[in-house]
């Protein structure tokens, strides 16, 4: 029951800043989004995420297929990429298992925590994706050095305005607690802010 809680938590939170990226790229479709985040119960947390996402990714990019290999995807996977090494260093640094996960318990990958816990953060690697969309599939050295650079970028958790970096140790702190029985709190996780450099500023 605890893992299917922090689980509406995390795809509420992801699905909340899907809708939230759409508001801040002045696209359509941020209200409608947020429509599923606000009907999600533990029944239709799966269905919700995955419509979600489809709808989403069509306001994001017209004809975007995920599964695809385009400009668009290579920079999203590069992105994501970043963001679940840093997730993983932190949860194993807090002394977490990575490839003990909420959700996804794939026994070949020794990063299902990582893969659960990136959920809320996808949406801020969009927003700097979207902004170093070019011709190639292939990754210049600066438009690899922009996406990494998603890790300083701004975010709110729990009122305080931090660096994704910072986020996710905070994430994967509130994380250790929850899951020593220590604390009833809930998850530390990011609300997506529009792009904005915090570099040096740690928790």
């Amino acid at each position: 029951e605890k893992y299917q809680d922090l689980w509406m938590q995390i795809i509420k939170q992801k699905i909340s800043n899907q809708s939230r990226a759409l508001s801040i790229l002045g696209f359509g479709g941020a209200e409608r989004i947020a429509s599923y985040a606000e009907a999600l119960t533990i029944e239709n947390v799966d269905y919700n995420e995955s419509v979600a996402a489809k709808e989403y990714f069509s306001y994001y990019h017209e004809g975007l297929n995920r599964r695809g290999d385009d400009p668009v995807n290579s920079r999203l996977n590069y992105g994501y990429a970043v963001v679940r090494s840093a997730i993983a260093r932190a949860i194993v640094s807090v002394g977490c298992h990575p490839a003990f996960g909420v959700h996804h318990n794939n026994q070949l990958n020794a990063f299902n925590l990582a893969d659960d816990l990136i959920e809320p953060y996808r949406a801020i690697v969009d927003l700097v994706a979207h902004d170093n969309i070019g011709p190639n599939e292939k990754l210049s050295k600066t438009e690899r050095h922009n996406l990494a650079h998603v890790l300083h970028n701004a975010c709110i958790v729990d009122g305080t305005k931090v660096n994704i970096l910072s986020a996710i140790e905070l994430m994967s702190e509130s994380y250790k607690r929850i899951l020593m029985h220590e604390s009833d709190e809930q998850l530390a996780l990011p609300v997506i802010l529009p792009i904005e450099s915090m570099e040096g500023i740690s928790i």
